[in-house]
């Protein structure tokens, strides 16, 4: 800027450029917030809602049927207070993993409706209000939930799935033993492809009965089987290549996917402005999400039990003060139970 502008005016396009980025960065800070915020704030709208409700037509009906309502307690303490328990359910279930599944979201709820009930139990009779009303918000979550799931999909929202397993037709375009090998991984993965054909990556028509045709021959290949994806394999062909076929054959109106050499995914969008698909085996890694979120959890659990229990534990420990402090340690995720 300085070369182009006086010093004055390069200063001012200086800031200019500068609070371009900031902007584009709190922009896209708020477009994941979204993305993160969205679908919890849904559905604790939804909970909070319909529990209010609930209770306003069976408290006046069952209740409080000759007058009288619940008690403020009632309102700002213990509906939150399911409302959250859910919420936790949920997310520990993988309701809120992408891409999102209405199945997690049914198992949370009753999950979430299992403590509600436990804790119900030993809390003091002032604070008990109504088993009812606790199983009919339950019945109103399990229904509720999914049509959420199911409003967001018919927005088409890429990061909700209806159903277990997509059914998708794929064409993985590589040599043989790579296209053996990215077979495998999509039948590995959550997709569970209904049909997978391999094809050359050489113009020219060959005689090997494994490939369904040759990359001369996709335009047509896609119409006869009916394909949805596309999977070119990295490894035995070129990125110029793949971009060159990809503008030739935009007109078959397929979504493609690129799978990197030796490689456990495979990675594409359908668009530029969209963020695209990974699919990857689907395996329950130690380190996965949800396996790290539940040992974290697992963790607190025995961490407060430990600490509760701690007047008799200690009397059986060799290093009293090394067990309390390990406690507190992975209590605060600074160490985990082995």
């Amino acid at each position: 800027a300085n070369k182009h502008f006086s010093q004055k005016n390069a200063r001012l396009y200086t800031a200019l450029i500068n609070m371009a980025i900031y902007f584009r960065a709190f922009l896209s800070l708020i477009s994941r917030l979204w993305n993160i915020l969205l679908l919890p704030v849904l559905d604790a709208l939804v909970l909070f809602g319909g529990t209010l409700l609930i209770k306003e037509i069976w408290g006046r009906g069952m209740i409080y049927a000759d007058g009288g309502d619940y008690p403020v307690t009632f309102l700002y303490f213990v509906i939150p207070s399911y409302v959250l328990m859910w919420l936790l359910s949920v997310f520990f279930m993988g309701g809120y993993d992408r891409p999102v599944r209405m199945s997690n979201s049914v198992k949370g709820m009753l999950a979430g409706t299992i403590i509600i009930l436990v804790l119900y139990a030993l809390l003091p009779e002032r604070l008990r209000f109504s088993r009812a009303l606790i199983l009919l918000s339950t019945l109103w979550g399990i229904l509720a939930l999914p049509l959420i799931r199911l409003a967001l999909a018919a927005f088409h929202v890429s990061w909700v799935q209806i159903g277990e397993n997509l059914t998708k037709r794929f064409l993985v375009i590589g040599d043989k033993a790579e296209a053996k090998r990215v077979s495998e991984l999509l039948y590995a993965s959550y997709i569970r492809p209904t049909f997978v054909g391999w094809v050359s990556p050489d113009e020219k028509p060959g005689n090997d009965k494994s490939f369904v045709g040759n990359i001369s021959q996709v335009v047509d290949i896609i119409r006869v089987y009916r394909i949805n994806e596309v999977v070119f394999c990295s490894k035995s062909i070129t990125h110029q290549v793949i971009i060159n076929k990809m503008t030739e054959w935009k007109s078959a109106q397929v979504a493609y996917k690129i799978a990197p050499e030796d490689s456990l995914s495979i990675i594409g969008s359908n668009s530029i402005h969209t963020q695209g698909d990974l699919y990857t085996i689907d395996i329950h890694a130690v380190d996965s999400a949800a396996n790290r979120r539940n040992k974290r959890l697992v963790d607190i659990i025995l961490s407060l039990a430990f600490m509760v229990g701690s007047p008799v534990i200690l009397w059986v420990m060799r290093s009293p003060t090394g067990f309390l402090s390990n406690c507190i340690k992975v209590f605060f995720g600074k160490k985990s139970w082995v």
